[in-house]
């Protein structure tokens, strides 16, 4: 495949012919996506828009360019004329980007569903090729999102350096080679008070500087969804949708494991390990049982796979490789202990333009689900505020289960007023709140529910 890629990559840029990016969002990872690009050739961000449009500057200035470099546009003809110049650009448009033909993929990173999702289908509509940063999105529409991409013969996909596409690499080689997934994940660093963390705190609790959090365009909001659990919850729920894993239970185990301990926790309780089931999404947490020191040789912020075979000849094969093993010597660990995040997303805008093919995207029905659980004692009339905010938490359980506790999922539940009280760990039903029912968002949502419907086929 990279030989493809490379070749491919080369003939666009002897031709001259560039593919052509467009950015919505320029945070952290915009940022570090617009650095990647400017090393490479054959590709080049061609518009990056932000609603603040020192957003999208800042995304050319990270590579050394000066604002009079920049273009400023306000419609889709500008951003193409800004391309005829060779001249990068900038919007605070993001249909300026979606609607300019030059325009081969858009990168949607906003973190927010209702906008994400607004993007992704215009993108669609417009027949690009869509790379899906914004899990928040993705998690809560991200199906139908699929289907309408399929029937408009372009691509969807989630990215190369996140965690879920990182995770689905790992997914994909074993599968490929014939073992079974007994769990995949990510790693986390959880400590015991992390999930009562509010955006106020993030800046102490990360130890970023003020110069950090301007340079590197931190949305504290995001970064605590980082640390009150609520990022890992949606990330898993997004790789649950794309593999047909499920969660165990609601939340996932999330234990203290050592990378030597992963293949035996994560096997079935019949074999001394904590699952009910195999195929599911996990956790694995590097926060020591004391709940705040991190205990040593854990996988940090990796990502892993255990993985299955009966065969003991290859068992054999990977206990003299791998040198530990768990489930009766059936389960063994495979795992990267970093993810790279925009370092390696430009491999998923290759792999769509020039393949035609994604670093995964959800299965046509969804089997997980992020819902909204409250994160302290809330009063009646209480405002959601979403992810990452002052009310809630996501956490991951089954659509099934889900579905029949009428539970609200978290990309559904910001602005929607609380009609009772909830105590502190409660899981939020469609009876506790006033809903907004008149969103875009929720429109699609209904949508994909009834196309997702068990009578409408297969999950895959």
């Amino acid at each position: 495949m990279y030989d493809t890629l490379q070749r491919g990559l080369q003939e666009r840029a002897n031709a001259d012919n560039p593919i052509r990016v467009g950015l919505i969002g320029a945070g952290k990872f915009g940022v570090g996506l617009a650095v990647q690009l400017a090393g490479m050739q054959g590709i080049a961000l061609a518009v990056a828009a932000d609603l603040k449009l020192e957003r999208a500057r800042h995304a050319y200035a990270a590579v050394g360019m000066l604002p009079e470099d920049m273009a400023v546009a306000a419609h889709a003809d500008q951003v193409a004329e800004a391309i005829t110049r060779h001249q990068p650009c900038v919007t605070q448009d993001a249909q300026a980007v979606i609607a300019c033909e030059e325009i081969e993929i858009v990168v949607e990173a906003t973190g927010t569903p209702a906008a994400g999702a607004a993007h992704a289908m215009a993108a669609i509509a417009h027949g690009k090729h869509v790379v899906m940063v914004n899990v928040e999105a993705d998690v809560t529409v991200g199906a139908i999102l699929r289907h309408q991409a399929d029937q408009a013969g372009v691509v969807y996909t989630l990215v190369d350096g996140d965690q879920p596409g990182a995770i689905m690499n790992l997914v994909h080689w074993a599968r490929l080679l014939g073992f079974r997934i007994v769990a995949a994940g990510r790693g986390t660093i959880m400590r015991a008070d992390d999930r009562m963390g509010t955006p106020d705190t993030v800046q102490q609790r990360y130890g970023f500087t003020d110069e950090q959090m301007a340079r590197r365009t931190i949305n504290a909001k995001m970064y605590n969804s980082f640390r009150d659990g609520t990022k890992a919850q949606i990330e898993m729920t997004a790789v649950a949708n794309m593999t047909g894993l499920v969660p165990d239970i609601r939340g996932m185990h999330e234990p203290t494991v050592t990378l030597e301990d992963m293949p035996a926790r994560f096997a079935l309780v019949s074999e001394g390990g904590i699952l009910q089931r195999e195929g599911v999404i996990e956790l694995a947490n590097s926060v020591a049982v004391d709940g705040q020191s991190l205990a040593p040789n854990t996988l940090q912020m990796g990502v892993f796979a255990v993985i299955q075979t009966d065969h003991p000849y290859i068992q054999e094969d990977l206990q003299d490789y791998m040198g530990c093993s768990g489930g009766h010597g059936r389960n063994f660990l495979l795992y990267r202990p970093y993810h790279l995040v925009a370092v390696t997303a430009p491999l998923t805008l290759l792999r769509a333009v020039l393949l035609h093919d994604p670093t995964g995207k959800p299965c046509r029905r969804p089997c997980a689900e992020v819902v909204t659980v409250a994160k302290t004692d809330l009063e009646v009339g209480t405002v959601l505020d979403g992810g990452g905010g002052y009310t809630v938490v996501g956490l991951s359980d089954t659509a099934e289960r889900a579905a029949a506790d009428k539970l609200v999922p978290l990309g559904l539940c910001h602005g929607a007023r609380l009609t009772r009280a909830v105590p502190a760990g409660t899981a939020i039903s469609q009876n506790m709140v006033d809903l907004d029912m008149t969103t875009d968002l929720y429109a699609l949502r209904q949508a994909q529910d009834q196309m997702s419907a068990p009578s409408h086929g297969a999950r895959g």
